[in-house]
């Protein structure tokens, strides 16, 4: 029994050493496990929308029904067509889901945490290290001593994923002690350009669905491997000036620090969250992520009535699936860079006035500094609550509205959401430029968010009667006449 406690303590050590590898193992099982029941989710939205009832004999509330599919795709036969790439044919589907995995990463699920721990440096007193040095070089890895600070005595630059405050030693008769205070975020890497970085490795699942269409060797496949193609490039310009919105917005590409600002309130009520500030933003954002996803009804590269099924027509087993696999977690990220974006990320609305602990009390100037790994746990789950409530517009979108057309789809992205968000950005750019002076640590005041949201009824309302006067797209749809037809007009 004590060697079974020698090995939890020494697991607890570790984790406590490296918290970033216990977040990861976290936040990858969730969102894997999470994937899988998205399907039975589908499922029941579908039955939902359709007034049936679902899956509901595999397991109580046909919980296990993900099981269940999971084993049939295991066990199904692994066919491969003759005439293929079988590098490429293989590669195809691992790179979608792949790609989905590395992104999470400096997803920020529930702001930072600030732990004091004390490390016993007597030994390297007695041999005449300084002691400040020895405890810092116990700290573990993700953190790192700051060598300057601002006149407020904040920060000027944060690490990679945690930063040292404070070294404090203590004697104590013969034994020294250094209790070092830092603190680390709960994501598990964090960068200065975290939205930049998920979009960027997004984008590269597209790879996924060209390799799969081109190395099938299938004209059915081809042809949806190009339209997600198109689709692609259309749609990553209006999503990129969304983002450089909000980017303009708060001088800054870390998703962290974005969802810090929001944690405020207006009026003293009003959560500070950028969708009541930015409506159209967000509209357009929540458009363009349903078209990267290839969801319904921007699902053109695997419209089953023109092209059998897509880029993966010829696929089958656990490669057909991780398809679905790649294309349901892609859509968790992009709901969490929504929520991140747009919903105050682990924001928990009206509660932190209840129970201040929530709110991270911790440092005024940012919230989301907590002393409590609880807070922070319960902020994740909030964050993911969130994200599944995005998810369900998701859902209930392809099972509510007919699929576009080819030509309409691409009519949206270039006439109507590519210039609605430069005239966003540009209106967004004005208002900062002429009220940005008035911030505080770069956040959003009542005042801007006002402003904001006039220049954004502004621009819709002007946008729309400029649509009366501009030309007409030209009608590729047309009814033509047909020589001898027995449906020809008179």
């Amino acid at each position: 029994m004590d060697k079974v406690y020698e090995i939890l303590e020494a697991i607890t050590d570790f984790f406590a050493d490296y918290p970033w590898i216990l977040i990861a193992l976290i936040a990858h099982l969730t969102i894997l496990g999470t994937v899988a029941y998205l399907i039975l989710l589908e499922r029941k939205v579908a039955s939902w929308v359709q007034d049936r009832i679902g899956p509901n004999r595999v397991g109580p509330f046909g919980l296990l029904q993900p099981i269940a599919d999971g084993m049939k795709f295991i066990f199904k036969e692994d066919y491969r067509p003759a005439g293929v790439d079988k590098i490429l044919f293989t590669l195809a589907p691992g790179l979608m889901i792949l790609v989905v995995i590395v992104s999470i990463a400096v997803l920020p699920w529930g702001g930072d945490l600030r732990v004091t721990r004390a490390y016993d440096v007597s030994k390297q007193v007695a041999r005449g290290e300084n002691p400040r040095e020895a405890a810092l070089n116990q700290v573990p890895s993700i953190a790192t001593p700051l060598p300057r600070s601002d006149a407020t005595g904040h920060p000027l630059n944060r690490t990679r994923e945690a930063l040292i405050e404070n070294v404090d030693i203590v004697h104590n008769g013969p034994q020294t002690q250094a209790l070092v205070t830092y603190q680390y975020s709960f994501q598990i890497a964090k960068l200065n350009i975290g939205v930049l970085f998920i979009l960027g490795v997004l984008a590269l699942a597209i790879y996924g669905v060209v390799l799969g269409g081109w190395a099938s060797n299938n004209k059915y496949s081809f042809l949806g491997a190009l339209r997600a193609t198109a689709q692609m490039i259309s749609y990553e310009i209006p999503m990129g000036l969304c983002v450089l919105v909000i980017a303009v917005m708060f001088g800054t590409l870390d998703l962290g620090e974005i969802v810090d600002n929001q944690a405020i309130y207006w009026f003293g009520w009003i959560p500070a969250w950028n969708c009541f500030c930015q409506p159209i933003t967000f509209l357009m954002f929540l458009v363009c992520i349903h078209a990267e996803a290839n969801r319904a009804p921007f699902d053109m590269a695997e419209a089953e009535q023109e092209l059998v099924g897509g880029y993966h027509t010829e696929y089958s087993s656990m490669r057909f699936a991780l398809f679905f696999l790649g294309e349901y977690a892609g859509m968790i990220t992009t709901s969490a860079v929504c929520v991140a974006l747009f919903f105050g990320g682990w924001h928990i609305p009206w509660l932190d006035k209840l129970i201040p602990e929530l709110g991270g009390k911790v440092d005024p100037a940012h919230p989301a500094i907590v002393s409590s790994v609880w807070v922070c746990i319960l902020r994740s789950l909030v964050f993911f609550g969130k994200t599944l409530g995005i998810i369900f517009i998701f859902l209930w979108t392809r099972w509510s509205l007919p699929r576009f057309r080819f030509d309409q789809l691409m009519m949206i992205a270039w006439r109507a959401m590519i210039p609605m968000s430069l005239g966003l950005m540009l209106v967004t750019a004005v208002v900062i430029y002429l009220l940005g002076g008035q911030r505080d640590n770069m956040r959003v005041g009542p005042k801007m968010a006002f402003a904001l949201l006039g220049a954004n009824i502004a621009l819709l309302i002007g946008s729309m009667l400029l649509s009366r006067v501009i030309p007409a797209a030209p009608q590729t749809n047309r009814r033509l006449q047909i020589q001898g037809s027995r449906f020809a007009r008179a």
